[in-house]
């Protein structure tokens, strides 16, 4: 399994994890995403697009593990429309603040993919990228966290994205001089 399956599996776990959660648990993933509107209807939309969550889930884990590559293409440009939709529905004032966290895995997990996607190098087997990309995720998903109630905690996260930026840059501005050992 290259990088790119490897970052489609990741987001299948995470997103049948979700669904689980929403299934399972509904009242715990309305109180992450902060929505307080806990009707009927409310925790019957939630257990329903907590159902297609989990399915899409097991489509990206199965896309991954039989090398599906066209669908990993597919799904970057789509991610980050969800993320645009997901994140303008903040201002909108029809989302809460948390809502953040959702626009951000979408597009934490689509830059994963489209990274490791575009990558002229051997991607496979290289620890240094399953770091780099671990790396960005986290701290792009603590970055959305620097939001408030999340305070020091969420400046903290916003460090690592720096610090990981630099990593990037150190890697590909170097990679020629640091000896390859898998070579």
């Amino acid at each position: 399994m290259d990088i790119a399956a490897l970052t489609m599996l990741v987001f299948g776990m995470v997103i049948v994890g979700s669904g689980l959660t929403g299934l399972l648990a509904p009242q715990l993933l309305l109180t992450v995403l902060g929505i307080t509107d806990t009707g009927s209807a409310t925790l019957l939309f939630l257990m329903a697009t907590s159902q297609a969550s989990l399915a899409m889930g097991l489509y990206y884990i199965l896309a991954s593990v039989n090398g599906t590559r066209i669908f990993f293409h597919w799904s970057v440009p789509l991610r980050i429309i969800n993320f645009i939709v997901f994140a303008a529905l903040i201002p909108l004032g029809i989302a809460p603040m948390q809502w953040l966290l959702v626009a951000g895995l979408e597009l934490a997990g689509a830059l994963a993919t489209a990274i490791a996607l575009a990558s002229k190098s051997d991607f496979t087997y290289n620890p240094f990228h399953v770091v780099r990309i671990a790396s960005l995720t986290l701290a792009l998903i603590g970055g959305v966290l620097a939001f408030k109630p999340f305070g020091i905690y969420g400046s903290a996260s916003a460090f690592l994205l720096i610090s990981s930026a630099g990593m990037i840059y150190t890697y590909r501005r170097f990679a020629r001089v640091i000896p390859d050992p898998s070579r």
